[in-house]
């Protein structure tokens, strides 16, 4: 059977040979050529179908057609063209549907893109429920994940916000169960209700962040957040706006998990990261997402007792600093590694140490921290880590180099897009790369007020690693 196109039709079977519509007379073939058999969805400005092409011995294909609001259309026409040029480009991606065509017949806007023989998530988690099969697991998430990510890095190298990613626009090709991304946005781009200059209001309620829906503007991070949404939905059996929190202000997705669910601690970071509110506080790439998830896993166990004397040359009690460390408690850690500090050479009041006092600092009592931080953090944080990445980047001890401090600061993750953090937007996680603490010295010097890493304070961070390097930690 013949499907007609127009969407107005009372009757819109038709024989297969027809060449016109009984019901309305509208013609069959698009462009002389496609053929739609059946629908497969329809949108508030779109209406997707099954077709063939008869050029290409009815080769299967999907024909996405654009219903666009009058007082749009110059517009629409516009930023439809713009983005059919994008999706030629994408389409020479394995995971993203082809597209063999794109124009403009009866003043309506018409896609013909390659049919993915398959079936989306959403449709997937469905049918697990009605199975009675749990939503899905740690290992099947890690593979959704990788399995897009690789797509997402693609087409933002390409300058492509997706800006409608979900679980309904993602499929499982039925031949070989690779994940496919669908619907780039252009009925949403072309067919917004509001049209402004930094971007079109679209997106889905739950899986769009806050900055897309409410200013239009989307970025990579924007597109992350979705994908997070997406994998809490996937994890839980709930969409997002069912899981938010408003005390919180966020997805609270780990009070939803089925019960026995477990995710493990760096995959649920990782999924923390992605569901930031702020867009500065997210992955910026997926490419740093994908980083995160093929490092090996992070042993979250606590370590046996440490069974060494917490030695200190001023009679310092570093017990408090080793009972946070053992429990995880990274940031208490880190301001309780600052008090000490400055407790060991007597500068509470002042609240920072200068430069003298570094030199004069004792080795004894830095190796006791030092082995803390090491201990606990099974050698991702200490100053001896971080005194091997400063090297690493070209540090010499005794000399301050600007560009290698600011290396070292995009190493240990201080320092996001050449710009420096805020304390108070730092994770305090043990996913934070190696060398992210202890820090707290980092910040504050010359009035103990200053929050900015890395503006203040570099000459005397380089001149505590130099000490970190004389002391042969």
């Amino acid at each position: 059977m013949s499907h007609c196109l127009n969407p107005d039709c009372s009757k819109p079977l038709n024989p297969d040979d027809a060449k016109f519509c009984l019901a309305c007379g509208t013609k069959l073939l698009l462009k002389d050529r496609y053929r739609a058999l059946k629908p497969l969805g329809r949108g508030g400005y779109s209406r997707t179908f099954e077709a063939v092409d008869q050029h290409r011995l009815n080769h299967p294909c999907v024909i996405k057609l654009f219903l666009l609001p009058p007082e749009q259309d110059q517009k629409a026409t516009e930023l439809f063209n713009q983005e059919a040029v994008r999706l030629y480009e994408l389409g020479k991606h394995d995971q993203i549907p082809e597209l063999y065509a794109h124009f403009e017949q009866d003043s309506r806007l018409y896609l013909v893109q390659e049919f993915i023989d398959g079936q989306t998530l959403l449709d997937e988690l469905e049918d697990r429920g009605e199975a009675g099969s749990s939503p899905y697991q740690g290992e099947q998430i890690r593979g959704i994940l990788a399995d897009l990510l690789s797509v997402l890095q693609f087409i933002h190298d390409k300058g492509v916000i997706h800006r409608d990613i979900k679980p309904a626009n993602i499929m499982r090709r039925h031949s070989d169960g690779k994940l496919i991304l669908i619907d780039f946005g252009v009925a949403k781009l072309a067919t917004g209700t509001c049209l402004v200059a930094q971007g079109t209001l679209i997106g889905t309620l739950g899986y769009a962040p806050t900055e897309q829906l409410q200013s239009g503007k989307a970025y990579c991070a924007s597109d992350l957040y979705a994908l997070g949404a997406t994998i809490a939905h996937l994890l839980t059996g709930m969409p997002p706006f069912n899981l938010f929190n408003p005390l919180e202000g966020c997805l609270a997705w780990r009070e939803h998990l089925p019960l026995g669910a477990k995710v493990d601690p760096q995959l649920g970071e990782i999924l923390d990261k992605l569901l930031k509110n702020l867009v500065k506080e997210r992955y910026q790439s997926a490419l740093e997402v994908l980083e995160d998830l093929n490092s090996a896993p992070i042993d979250h166990s606590p370590p046996q007792a440490l069974d060494v004397p917490l030695e200190s040359e001023r009679g310092i009690d570093y017990t408090k600093l080793r009972d946070l460390l053992a429990v995880g408690k990274w940031k208490e850690a880190d301001e309780e590694t600052r008090q000490k500090m400055l407790e060991v050479m007597a500068q509470q009041e002042r609240g920072y140490l200068d430069n003298e006092d570094i030199e004069k600092f004792p080795c004894k009592d830095l190796q006791t921290i030092n082995e803390l931080w090491r201990y606990f953090s099974r050698d991702r944080f200490g100053f001896s880590v971080q005194k091997r990445i400063w090297m690493d980047q070209g540090g010499k001890p005794g000399v301050y180099d600007s560009n290698v401090y600011e290396k070292f600061g995009d190493k240990v993750g201080w320092r996001v897009n050449d710009n420096w953090k805020l304390y108070s937007q730092l994770n305090f996680s043990l996913n934070d790369p190696p060398g992210h603490l202890p820090l707290g010295l980092s910040i504050g010097w010359g009035t103990g007020a200053i929050e900015l890493i890395g503006v203040e304070g570099a000459v005397e961070v380089d001149r505590l690693l130099s000490l970190v390097e004389a002391c042969q930690l």
